[in-house]
């Protein structure tokens, strides 16, 4: 190695050296220890609310359920319609291309 990144690490490595670990205020312990306390009340919960709650996630899924459905049950009618699209692109099936699978 070249002398100049030898003094290079070594100034890295030592640079460390002079710290002291952190130490924490001697009530920092008891000042967390009371928030988290703080935070346990309980908080009422209407009960108009928790039937509101109860009824937007019943309505979501009779929705999606429906969606779905609807989605599933959906199939196409209108085969001359699309009879002319496949003739127009030239979209004919398998046996008929040009080219084997």
């Amino acid at each position: 190695m070249e002398p100049s990144q030898d003094t290079w690490i070594n100034a890295i490595l030592t640079s460390t050296d002079g710290l002291q670990r952190a130490t924490p205020s001697p009530f920092l312990y008891a000042k967390i220890w009371n928030r988290l306390n703080a935070r346990l009340v309980d908080l009422p919960i209407s009960g108009r609310t928790v039937w509101l709650a109860a009824t937007a996630l019943i309505v979501l899924i009779v929705l999606n359920w429906t969606v779905a459905s609807q989605h599933s049950a959906a199939t196409p009618t209108d085969t001359a319609g699309l009879q002319t699209v496949v003739s127009d692109m030239n979209l004919y099936p398998a046996p008929h291309q040009l080219y084997t699978q």
